[in-house]
């Protein structure tokens, strides 16, 4: 502000300047004039000095614009320190929103704690395993066969995962899934054993794989399937032939609008004490 009345001052000064010196040239008057009119201003009318009436305008308006700075200057203070002071507290004020706003989105999103120690679970789980796994290792040897099992490995697990379901458990070429639904488990079956047979169809390679499936109640512990419906589901997968998938009762009900299954009637499993109803689910190539 000080600095725009500087500017207006020299302005107006170099205006007035300009044309006193007009005055002059134009012939209506002399310096002498110029000098006896600065001297004595109501003589400025009698001279016929016309450049006294833009002086007077410029001049009044000169005198407001001074009036306006030393207002601010004498009063702005105040306000400016008022203003910084407002200014101070919006900032804590939005700092404090700031901290509340994380603080809730941190309790909205905290992960609620897992409950501790075993828990009982209803699952769906489903054994892989591969057959005449002994011969297919003596065939190949023993380094040719740990490249084509670590291969095998990679592609059972990445077909749980693209089912929704994960391996709790594996040793040497078996594995154990869990799946959330019945039909997530037969999908995946059905996915493993059709590429396989691609596989052995293109590539020569009798890779063939059991695949049982059972549900129920399961004790689940540190991400460990432990219980009945698991030791079940591996007698299950003995019982298979390779290449097929052979499941319990109670699967064969979940995916009766899905799948189609062929009965395999009461069988027989190994350290279970009564026989069990199982069926055979039909896939075909894709």
């Amino acid at each position: 502000m000080i600095v725009g009345f500087m500017i207006d001052l020299f302005a107006f000064a170099a205006v007035n300047g300009f044309l006193t010196a007009v005055w002059v040239l134009d012939g209506s008057g002399t310096w002498g004039n110029v000098k006896q009119i600065a001297q004595h201003p109501d003589t400025a009318l009698k001279m016929h000095f016309w450049p006294v009436w833009p002086i007077l305008g410029w001049g009044v308006l000169l005198v407001i614009h001074f009036g306006v700075v030393f207002s601010v200057l004498a009063f702005g203070g105040r306000a400016r320190r008022h203003r910084r002071e407002v200014a101070k507290q919006a900032a804590a004020a939005a700092i404090q929103l700031g901290k509340k706003s994380a603080e809730h989105l941190a309790a909205k999103h905290r992960p609620t704690a897992l409950p501790t120690g075993p828990r009982r679970q209803w699952v769906a789980v489903m054994f892989t395993d591969v057959a005449d796994s002994t011969g297919l290792n003596e065939s190949l040897g023993d380094e040719e066969w740990a490249r084509v099992l670590g291969k095998h490995r990679e592609f059972i697990k990445a077909s749980f995962v693209s089912c929704g379901g994960e391996v709790v458990g594996s040793q040497g070429d078996g594995f154990l899934g869990r799946f959330n639904t019945p039909a997530d488990a037969v999908e995946c079956a059905v996915g493993i054993q059709r590429e396989l047979h691609q596989v052995e169809h293109s590539a020569g390679f009798p890779l063939r794989v059991r695949i049982g499936v059972h549900a129920g109640d399961a004790m689940e512990d540190d991400g460990d399937l432990i219980g009945q419906v698991v030791n079940l589901a591996a007698r299950v997968t003995s019982a298979a032939h390779p290449g097929e998938i052979l499941v319990t009762e109670p699967v064969a009900d979940a995916i009766a609008s899905d799948f189609t299954c062929e009965d395999r009637g009461l069988k027989d499993l190994r350290g279970v004490s009564q026989p069990r109803h199982v069926l055979a689910v039909r896939w075909a190539p894709d």
